[in-house]
């Protein structure tokens, strides 16, 4: 028989950047399967550093990748799926309220960006941690299918939702298996999307990033 226990759990989370009375914007980032955070913020180092206070969120479960060597992070499995939604969802909640518990949010822009496996993370906590983002970038990952339009009554219609993928992508293409993702983004965020397809493959790319930001500020 399966039994559940609460206990306190330590996760790490990274920052680039000072948060300052000169912060703007902020940036809240999910990266994908087997990557980790510390390495993963050092993309978004394309951004005014003076005016972007931005943090990277991690997996909560760690493994050796294939070299037996470098380790990696993964968000959840089908194993245990709704507790590992539950602990992401604490474990998002626990970040925001340590370096905001302060201030609210809505004295910033906030931008939240998800890559791969950290778009279904991502877009789940834009819904259930009610953040009135200026910009959600979905970034060559499933889209949750537990979402409904109900979850995103609290986004501006002001704001901006960019799905971005490689022309090359090993696991996706637009116009074969992604665009059925695209449709329900639309559907159940609320927001007609703008697709940004890039030359490349399943990667973060900083001057795609730069040009994610830019379209914004511009909109």
């Amino acid at each position: 028989m399966e039994h559940h226990i609460d206990f306190s759990f330590s996760a790490p989370y990274y920052t680039l950047n000072e948060l300052t009375d000169k912060t703007t914007d902020i940036w809240i980032a999910c990266p994908g399967y087997g990557q980790l955070g510390k390495y993963f913020i050092r993309r978004f180092d394309v951004f005014d550093s003076e005016k972007y206070f931005v943090i990277a969120l991690q997996g909560l479960s760690k493994f050796y990748l294939p070299d037996q060597k470098n380790v990696g992070a993964s968000w959840m499995t089908k194993e245990g799926r709704e507790t590992d939604m539950q602990n992401q969802k604490s474990y998002f909640d626990a970040v925001i309220n340590e370096l905001f518990g302060g201030k609210s949010l809505s004295n910033f822009n906030v931008h939240l960006m998800g890559f791969s496996q950290g778009v279904s993370m991502m877009s789940r906590m834009a819904a259930y941690s009610k953040i009135n983002f200026k910009t959600l970038v979905l970034w060559a990952g499933g889209f949750p299918p537990e979402l409904e339009p109900g979850d995103f009554n609290h986004v501006s219609s002001n704001a901006n939702l960019k799905v971005v993928i490689g022309s090359n992508d090993e696991f996706y293409a637009l116009d074969k298996n992604y665009q059925p993702e695209v449709d329900k983004m639309e559907a159940t965020i609320g927001l007609k999307p703008e697709i940004i397809v890039f030359d490349g493959i399943h990667e973060v790319k900083r001057e795609v990033l730069a040009s994610c930001l830019s379209s914004a500020i511009k909109s």
